[in-house]
């Protein structure tokens, strides 16, 4: 019987180490929506006004570029040259957001006693904190 008792404690003992480990893990886990605090940013209006006229620039060099040619592998070039020069574009016009989200992102991380943070949706099982608010609240 006082081996019973013995085991018995041992294992609730074991359960509830363990119970307070996950826990401790679960809180470690932050989530943000990258998308939505983009568009919150104080800089995104200027930032998508400014792309859109880029592609309707490119899109009017396309077309006129494109009309002075029937060859296919022509055309699929000049596809390929603005698609990648609108790629540059993009890069170049969203990066500062983008670093500046992820510097409110880490600032929220290490208030909050975080160990990660990853995009939301990405936790298939298991408990995390969304900090996309908190995130939002920095960029203004």
């Amino acid at each position: 019987m006082k081996c019973k008792k013995s085991i018995m404690t041992a294992v609730m003992t074991a359960l509830m180490t363990f119970g307070t480990l996950g826990g401790a893990f679960a809180a470690g886990l932050g989530t943000v929506d990258m998308s939505a605090l983009l568009q919150q940013h104080p800089k995104f209006a200027q930032t998508m006004s400014t792309w859109q006229s880029d592609v309707k620039k490119a899109q009017t060099s396309f077309q006129a570029e494109a009309k002075k040619t029937t060859d296919k592998t022509a055309q699929q070039s000049l596809v390929q040259k603005y698609n990648t020069q609108l790629n540059k574009q993009r890069i170049e016009l969203f990066s500062p957001l983008e670093k500046d989200v992820l510097e409110k992102t880490n600032q929220v991380k290490a208030e909050k006693g975080l160990d990660y943070v990853v995009l939301k949706g990405a936790v298939v099982s298991g408990q995390s904190t969304d900090i996309t608010g908190d995130v939002a609240k920095k960029l203004k």
